[in-house]
C-alpha cells in the first residue's frame, strides 16, 4: 500500500512539473507589414530579430531576452492556456491608453519536441520559430 501511495505521489509531481515547463524560444523568421499591404521580410527591424532567442515563462506569459518585452510600462499579459492538449499556448498583453496588442501563440498541442510559435509584436513586428520546454 505505502508503495502505491509513493508512486501515485509521484505520479503527480511528475505530471503538474512538466506542465508548469517554461519555453525557450527560437526566432527563424521575420517580417513587418508595409504601407501597401504587403509582408516585408527584408526591412532592417526584421532582419535584425532573426536568430535571437528569448524565454516565455510559463505561469506569466512573461517575455525576456533577445531584446523582446511584452511588459511594457508595468503591462503583465494574460495567459490563456485552457486544454493545451489541444489548444496552443496564448498569451496577450494590451497597453492602455492606445489598446496596442502583443499577442504569442505557442502551438503547444502538437506532438513535436520543437513548437511552432508566432508573436506579433505591438511595435509592428512579427517573428515566428520553433519553442522547446526547458
Amino acid at each position: 500500500m505505502k508503495s502505491i501511495s509513493i508512486f501515485i505521489l509521484f505520479g503527480l509531481f511528475s505530471a503538474s512539473a512538466l506542465a508548469s515547463n517554461d519555453f525557450k524560444c527560437s526566432v527563424l523568421d521575420a517580417y513587418t507589414l508595409g504601407d501597401n499591404g504587403k509582408i516585408i521580410q527584408s526591412s532592417n527591424v526584421a532582419k535584425s530579430a532573426l536568430g535571437k532567442e528569448f524565454t516565455v515563462n510559463r505561469q506569466t506569459g512573461q517575455i525576456t531576452g533577445g531584446g523582446f518585452v511584452n511588459t511594457m510600462s508595468g503591462q503583465m499579459p494574460k495567459v490563456l492556456d485552457h486544454l493545451p492538449s489541444e489548444n496552443g499556448y496564448k498569451a496577450i498583453t494590451i497597453y492602455k491608453p492606445n489598446f496596442t496588442v502583443d499577442y504569442l501563440q505557442i502551438n503547444e498541442h502538437l506532438n513535436v519536441a520543437k513548437k511552432p510559435f508566432i508573436y506579433k509584436g505591438a511595435w509592428g513586428t512579427t517573428v515566428t520559430g520553433l519553442c522547446t520546454y526547458f
